[in-house]
């Protein structure tokens, strides 16, 4: 069987270790268990909208490798790394499973992964909650903030430049996109348990705690489009 250890950087001191093993991700970092909470941190506050793939910055690319890639936004100076660990099998286009850091991120303590690295699971991405409204922020650092509408206990404003709608269900929240149709569900507490095309194509995420396990993508047998994620002891 083999197995490949990427070590994409020095974190706070600390080294992030990807493990993949025949379809299997791990990461190398333990997390308590916490409540799933979804509140948004002071530090991703002062950073909505200045990470990841910001819609109309200027990018100056540093591709790196195959699975490696890095970039600079000119505007904030924000140098962004992507290392794609898996890519798994899907109808419209395989999903990449892999890490994302930003180097102007606020996160300063452990989450899934090491501090300022995010998990990027295909366009997947989670919602928590500010006090004007609902933020959402994608695997690779990305955020924007949707504002309640005025008079509507379910509809929201999306901020300039981004292109999707967000509603709010009897069981969580739908984020549609108006370009492409996809649609991300969200369960109550913020994160996406199901991404779908256009055509309804649903890749599928389950979880363990706030802990992101099983994904499974639109193609192929089921042992082909499963991934599963384990989290190790420490890099």
């Amino acid at each position: 069987m083999q197995t490949t250890k990427l070590r994409p950087a020095r974190a706070a001191g600390r080294l992030t270790t990807i493990v993949l093993t025949a379809g299997a991700l791990t990461l190398g970092m333990a997390v308590p268990s916490q409540a799933a909470v979804p509140v948004t941190t002071p530090a991703a506050e002062a950073t909505i909208g200045q990470l990841g793939a910001c819609p109309g910055a200027t990018r100056l690319p540093l591709p790196v490798s195959d699975t490696v890639n890095a970039s600079v936004d000119v505007g904030t100076g924000n140098l962004s790394v992507s290392i794609n660990a898996l890519s798994l099998p899907g109808v419209n286009g395989d999903a990449s499973l892999g890490i994302v850091y930003n180097s102007r991120s606020g996160q300063t303590t452990p989450t899934n992964v090491h501090p300022r690295w995010t998990l990027a699971l295909g366009s997947a991405g989670a919602l928590s909650t500010t006090a004007t409204g609902v933020l959402f922020t994608s695997g690779d650092g990305y955020s924007a903030l949707f504002t309640p509408v005025q008079g509507s206990a379910t509809a929201f404003t999306p901020p300039a430049g981004v292109k999707a709608d967000l509603v709010k269900t009897s069981t969580g929240y739908t984020l549609t996109s108006r370009t492409t149709a996809e649609v991300q569900t969200f369960d109550a507490d913020g994160k996406a348990v199901s991404v779908a095309d256009r055509n309804g194509n649903k890749t599928t995420l389950a979880y363990t705690g706030t802990r992101p396990t099983t994904i499974v993508g639109t193609r192929g047998s089921t042992a082909a489009r499963t991934a599963t994620l384990s989290y190790g002891s420490g890099a």
